[in-house]
């Protein structure tokens, strides 16, 4: 049979539509032979790939504004609230870091996070096709790879790469700075079908009048198909707990209608 292929679309807390609308499309008994994805949907496709929906769940399930920024969310809420007590002030008065101090400190806290809920030996034991994009910035060039170009001992490595959103100090992995792939190709599309895939749905992240900015390299015998949120869904880099639940309800949404409009049986076939 004709491999599938699946493509996730970069965008930081929007990743979180790539979820419930993956909950959908495991519910209609849908599977891929591989899939690749740029920053936050390399991370989702890893997680996909190990575990499926459920494994991808429960990483997001934990995700809130501290899990990816240097702040407790006992004094974020009450900063929120305005319920400002001594102890607040103190713990806020400790936190000015300088700008750098506050992005090495994120930084640290993604790749930890990334580095907890990602394995390697899983994702290579899967035997299911996986890759992932990032931007090699001592060498000014993109890094495209899949699982079996990537040295023993550096996948995660290069999917935090990947997910090294640019403001961010970079990953460096043999002695080399990489940062988020999302400045070469934040939808990878042509990755995948340089590998033989024909057939491929696209979960993106953004509105459909926000196109990639890399042009597809391949033949009119590569068919896609998408789904897409409806709305802007705003900031990559507003983490919160109340974004992530509701952008996975749009993306379940989103694909149910989709799924019933013609792609369950695309994706059948």
């Amino acid at each position: 049979m004709e491999k599938i292929g699946l493509v996730l679309e970069g965008g930081g807390v929007k990743g979180a539509y790539q979820v419930g609308a993956l909950r959908a499309i495991e519910e209609c008994g849908i599977r891929f032979d591989g899939v690749v994805g740029t920053s936050i949907g390399a991370v989702n496709g890893a997680l996909y790939i190990e575990g499926g929906y459920q494994k991808l769940y429960e990483m997001w399930k934990t995700v809130d504004t501290d899990t990816i920024f240097p702040i407790s969310k006992k004094y974020l809420q009450n900063i929120r609230q305005k319920d400002i007590d001594l102890d607040t002030i103190i713990y806020v008065g400790k936190c000015v870091f300088t700008v750098s101090d506050i992005l090495k400190k994120t930084h640290e806290k993604c790749s930890e996070f990334l580095s907890k809920h990602v394995s390697e030996e899983d994702l290579r034991n899967s035997p299911l096709d996986y890759g992932c994009v990032a931007y090699d910035l001592s060498d000014r060039k993109p890094v495209e790879v899949m699982k079996e170009d990537v040295p023993q001992g550096e996948l995660v490595d290069y999917i935090i790469a990947s997910a090294s959103y640019p403001a961010l100090p970079p990953k460096v992995i043999a002695q080399k700075k990489y940062i988020d792939g999302g400045v070469w190709d934040n939808m990878p599309v042509n990755l995948i079908a340089r590998h033989g895939y024909k057939k491929i749905l696209v979960i993106r992240t953004n509105v459909k009048e926000k196109q990639p900015k890399r042009k597809f390299e391949f033949g009119d015998d590569v068919e896609l198909r998408y789904i897409t949120p409806q709305v802007d869904l705003g900031q990559a880099m507003a983490f919160s707990k109340s974004r992530v639940v509701s952008f996975m309800a749009k993306g379940y949404g989103d694909a149910i209608v989709a799924l019933d409009n013609g792609l369950a049986d695309f994706l059948k076939k």
